[in-house]
């Protein structure tokens, strides 16, 4: 392995300070992959006394580092002037370790932040810059122009950049080894095509708030899919200063109502805008915007499939499962009839958000929700004619997400969905189903959770439902694993004493199916374990792109990057919220927990009204994405102090 050199200068305050830059090349012989590649490994050396930071750097061209690469300016080259800034306002010899990634083969970017996305959260990194435009045509070295070209030559085919942490400053050179095969498990996936991408544009009916548009925005611009907002006045992308993320604001009655399609398809005719692709990210959407994508020719899941998603009753026929169907004025004892065993669920059979939920007892109980649920108004549940009674599951509830493509599943992943508030015995909070924090991967058997995604699945495929994302949530009968406190007060999953351990084979006991993108929480939690960008697959599906939505469904190849949970923080009581961002202070307060708080997203900012609690909901801060790479327990323990150390005040 030859080892090359290059001197120059960063200027700082105290004046210049020499670098050495060492690099090398590896993988002349890429291995086999659909997507293969090169690796430039730098060391980056220096020694200086000043305290302040670098102002520029200077490099002379006669050494090669801008030479013959065009433009001084072009991204690699700031890249490594970034790194080298690093080393030059350190006191003492310091030293950096980088990679720069080319391609192996020609071909077109499938979306030009990949590297940032795929090495999310990746051990031994500090800083990942992708270098590409979206749709680029990438143009690889030959053998004799890598062992001719110099630096600048070689950087300006590079597709990224990677600068090694701290943690690699004793052996920076066997970090560069080892993140070679960490390269390898996050870049298994294709992530070029030896096919043109043609520009597309996706209209999106957006209900949703800032916090879940944006990032399916910004997935839009990798991708190089224009998008046209139909939102109501006042929405947040009509004007500056975010009117950048999109190519086309139109204005559009939201309501969603039998003439919602029509108004859709007057809107997009009335400005003339044409697009390749209709979606919406609200699960009552998904139908009338799909009515509207037929009737323009566009993509779209089957109406008739659609359907079934909007009523509960109707998907549990699908499913096989028990179920009664009470109307209003009828009375529910004489509808059940003896026919499902206490205790039971009760839910309007068109319903969001677990509004109108309840969990019963006895007959009494089930009169009273029966009779809440059609005299309520709810804020995300239309005024129901009808109500679904189930018998309830006791056993461990899980979310499955489900990628679909001509029928076939591109990816699947299951969480555990820790207890409710109405899971609890009799007397508690029969009526709060909201979620209280989700693991990722499941803890249960494999063998259980492949068992319920096969027949989850097989419920999906009976419907009809064969393109699109779907957020399915299930409880699993006859699991050999519960809920409890172990001996040393530790509440998880734990194995079932022998005696109590079922039967029967575990089974699938569907909730509901919601055609539609999951939630901002999962969609972050998903996409920095796995690897997987559910927004990004959306918009793909939606254009009907199957090259693109199949190579970028692929996981990382070692299988999840660590366990996380995503926790809710809970207001507890309603008022004026007088606190800032909690885990910005949180992490402040307590250092070492920021790296394992990595993501959250706040539903209040300073100032505003939190409501108070009813008997459906129990009002939440934020919700907050903690990681943990030491096992399970290790994660749970994590999370157990971040809800204990968050800090807020509601007046």
């Amino acid at each position: 392995m030859t080892v090359r050199t290059l001197r120059f200068q960063v200027q700082t305050a105290g004046g210049p300070t020499p670098i050495r830059c060492s690099w090398t090349i590896s993988r002349a012989q890429p291995p086999a992959s659909s997507s293969p590649f090169k690796i430039i490994n730098v060391l980056l050396e220096g020694h200086s006394s000043c305290e302040s930071g670098p102002k520029s750097v200077h490099a002379p061209p006669a050494r090669g580092l801008v030479d013959n690469a065009g433009d001084p300016s072009f991204t690699p080259f700031n890249f490594l002037a970034d790194c080298c800034s690093v080393v030059a306002a350190g006191v003492g010899y310091q030293q950096r370790a980088l990679k720069f990634v080319l391609p192996a083969r020609d071909g077109y970017v499938l979306r030009a932040d990949f590297l940032e996305q795929r090495l999310v959260d990746c051990p031994r990194v500090d800083k990942v810059q992708s270098f590409c435009q979206p749709r680029q045509y990438l143009k690889c070295l030959s053998a004799k122009q890598i062992e001719w070209s110099g630096l600048a030559q070689m950087l300006s085919h590079a597709v990224g950049g990677i600068l090694l942490n701290d943690s690699s400053l004793d052996h920076p050179v066997s970090a560069l080894v080892e993140l070679d095969s960490e390269l390898d498990n996050r870049l298994s996936h294709p992530w070029m095509t030896e096919h043109p991408i043609a520009k597309k544009s996706v209209a999106l009916v957006d209900v949703r708030d800032r916090g879940n548009t944006e990032p399916l925005l910004q997935a839009a611009w990798a991708l190089g899919i224009e998008m046209v907002i139909l939102g109501e006045a006042g929405h947040w992308l009509e004007g500056p200063p975010h009117a950048y993320l999109r190519s086309h604001f139109i204005q559009l009655d939201t309501t969603a109502d039998e003439e919602l399609p029509f108004r859709i398809i007057e809107a997009l005719a009335t400005h003339d805008v044409r697009i390749d692709g209709l979606t919406s990210n609200l699960d009552w959407y998904t139908y009338p915007v799909s009515k509207a994508a037929a009737f323009l020719g566009l993509p779209c899941e089957s109406l008739k499939a659609l359907d079934v998603c909007r009523d509960k009753y109707k998907q549990r026929m699908a499913s096989g499962d028990a179920a009664v169907q009470v109307y209003k004025g009828q009375d529910p004892e004489t509808v059940v009839d003896g026919s499902l065993e206490f205790p039971l669920v009760v839910k309007p059979s068109v319903g969001a958000n677990s509004e109108g939920v309840s969990k019963v007892f006895d007959q009494d109980q089930l009169a009273t929700a029966v009779d809440r649920v059609f005299k309520t108004e709810y804020k995300h549940t239309p005024a129901s004619s009808a109500v679904n009674v189930e018998e309830y599951c006791a056993g461990p509830e899980i979310d499955v997400n489900f990628v679909l493509m001509d029928g076939k599943v591109l990816f699947v992943e299951t969480a555990d969905d820790f207890p409710k508030a109405a899971d609890t015995d009799e007397g508690a909070n029969p009526t709060v189903f909201k979620e209280s924090a989700m693991v990722y991967p499941s803890g249960l058997p494999s063998y259980e959770v492949e068992a319920v995604q096969s027949s989850l699945r097989h419920t999906l495929q009976r419907i009809g439902l064969m393109n699109g994302i779907y957020h399915v949530e299930a409880r699993v009968e006859n699991s050999t694993m519960e809920y409890r406190r172990n001996v040393d007060g530790f509440f998880d999953l734990e194995k079932k004493a022998e005696r109590n351990i079922p039967i029967g084979e575990p089974k699938a006991v569907l909730i509901e199916i919601n055609p539609r993108l999951p939630g901002s929480m999962v969609k972050a939690a998903v996409f920095r374990t796995y690897g997987v960008d559910y927004d990004a697959l959306s918009l793909l599906l939606a254009i009907g792109d199957k090259e693109r939505a199949t190579a970028l469904s692929q996981p990382f190849q070692g299988g999840p990057q660590y366990w996380s949970t995503a926790l809710f923080i809970w207001a507890g009581k309603g008022g004026k919220l007088v606190s800032d961002n909690i885990v910005h202070e949180l992490r402040q307060r307590h250092p070492d927990l920021a790296s394992n708080v990595v993501d959250s997203l706040p539903f209040y900012e300073r100032g505003e009204l939190v409501p108070e609690p009813t008997a459906d909901s129990l009002p939440a801060v934020a919700w907050v994405l903690v990681v943990g790479g030491e096992g399970r327990r290790n994660l749970l323990e994590i999370a157990e102090r971040v809800r204990g150390e968050v800090r807020f005040e509601i007046q």
